[in-house]
């Protein structure tokens, strides 16, 4: 090989190595990313701020004030009303208490204690419940009138036999039965109840008249009017003790 053929294979093998070199820092600037692009991908977005989050060591408790408990006020143990006269009294029924316990309190026999207040039921008693205690006396002192009790509301028509009646209303929360009670006019006839139910809020009429009874008009069958102004309408329990009265004018 002459000097002039080495010195062309030497040139053309520096060209062809040029272009390669050349080829290929063209195709590596060809996959690198634009610096601009770059910039835009891992510059963090400007203002945005990480929001605290509170945790329960930075919450404030106010404190609380305890619960006020109402105070609860109990009757005085042995509540009971004294009579005017003799030694009969009131009893009002605690809660708790039972017919038989109020009975062995006042030494009184429990069948007594129910005719006395004309009770249906001996194990039935209401907390604030008036309850009359029989005495031992020979004789029964009036009672002192239980307020809200069974009561003479009103004699009308007085002096006409066929039209007068009295009128008796239970004006408590409690019921009666006023088996073996009694109305009557001081020193005259006495018209005794037989298995009458008086509940709460009703009341029965007693007419002077003869008639049929219902459950509301009961007939005493007098042959003459027993009212006139002046004379006094009485009525008693079962075991006698006066309840209420009431004077016609």
């Amino acid at each position: 090989m002459s000097r002039s053929q080495l010195a062309f294979v030497i040139l053309m093998n520096a060209i062809i190595s040029l272009v390669i070199a050349l080829a290929v820092v063209a195709l590596f600037e060809r996959r690198r990313p634009d610096p601009e692009e770059l910039a835009a991908l891992y510059t963090p977005v400007p203002g945005a701020v990480m929001a605290a989050t509170a945790t329960l060591a930075d919450i404030t408790t106010l404190p609380t004030s305890a619960p006020v408990t109402p105070e609860t006020l109990s009757p005085d143990s042995g509540q009971s009303t004294s009579v005017s006269n003799g030694d009969e009294i009131v009893h009002v029924v605690e809660a708790g208490e039972s017919l038989g316990s109020i009975a062995a309190r006042y030494g009184v026999t429990l069948d007594a204690l129910v005719q006395a207040n004309g009770l249906i039921n001996p194990d039935f008693v209401f907390s604030g419940q008036r309850l009359v205690i029989p005495g031992t006396g020979d004789s029964a002192a009036p009672a002192v009138q239980a307020e809200g009790g069974v009561e003479i509301t009103g004699i009308n028509n007085a002096g006409d036999l066929a039209q007068e009646v009295v009128l008796i209303a239970n004006e408590s929360n409690t019921p009666f039965n006023l088996t073996g009670w009694q109305l009557g006019r001081e020193g005259g006839p006495t018209y005794t109840f037989g298995n009458v139910q008086l509940f709460p809020g009703s009341g029965v009429e007693v007419y002077s008249a003869a008639g049929e009874d219902d459950s509301r008009r009961l007939y005493w069958a007098q042959n003459e009017a027993q009212w006139t102004a002046g004379s006094s309408a009485r009525l008693r329990n079962a075991a006698g003790v006066e309840v209420d009265a009431m004077t016609i004018e």
